[in-house]
């Protein structure tokens, strides 16, 4: 599994989430270390939610795509396709693609930057399509995608949720539906649902 690598943010504290990196490598997250050793042959089954941040969020996938349990810590977790996954879960007409969501707690909830200023920290390319709202803002920009099967163009967001930063990262093949505006529209979902459900608690 790839393996996400961010740089320190010395103006801004959202550090890895706005790139929303984290180590990817399966088999220590969250899950893992719950399984009794008798389950361990069991395969992981995909998930249409997980409680996150010791329950403070519940990140909730858009529709279509699963959470990849064995990605699952705390503070990331990496979605795709159900049907990528292996679950049944009807996968309907969802863009294919990869995305990866990376959280942290906010003591004050502050303001969030500009599209400008988070591919900027993140020495990524210039943003363009950006979408920004008081609680979330969704551009697409360029850099180094996990895979080569992935174009270098892809969407990122940030959001808060409550006292919460979410940061995610959308990719897909090049010239696929992904990496098209239902790109942003699949990023704006996932938060919505996030919001909502979590709001609902």
């Amino acid at each position: 599994m790839t393996t996400w690598t961010c740089k320190p943010l010395a103006a801004l504290s959202l550090l890895c989430v706005l790139s929303a990196c984290d180590d990817v490598t399966g088999g220590d997250g969250l899950l893992t270390s719950l399984t009794p050793p008798e389950d361990d042959a069991l395969p992981a089954v995909p998930l249409t939610q997980a409680l996150m941040m010791r329950g403070s969020m519940t990140l909730v996938p858009p529709n279509g795509y699963c959470i990849d349990p064995e990605s699952l810590t705390q503070s990331f977790a990496l979605m795709a396709r159900c049907d990528a996954l292996g679950s049944s879960n009807d996968s309907g007409n969802a863009p294919v693609g990869v995305m990866t969501v990376s959280l942290a707690r906010n003591a004050l909830s502050p303001a969030l930057p500009s599209a400008q200023e988070l591919a900027a920290a993140s020495s990524l390319g210039t943003p363009t399509d950006a979408r920004q709202s008081e609680q979330s803002v969704v551009f697409q920009t360029t850099g180094t995608p996990p895979s080569s099967d992935f174009s270098p163009t892809h969407w990122r967001s940030v959001s808060k949720v409550g006292r919460i930063t979410m940061g995610a990262a959308l990719f897909g093949p090049t010239g696929q539906r992904a990496v098209s505006a239902a790109g942003a529209d699949l990023l704006e979902e996932m938060i919505s649902r996030t919001t909502a459900q979590t709001s609902a608690g």
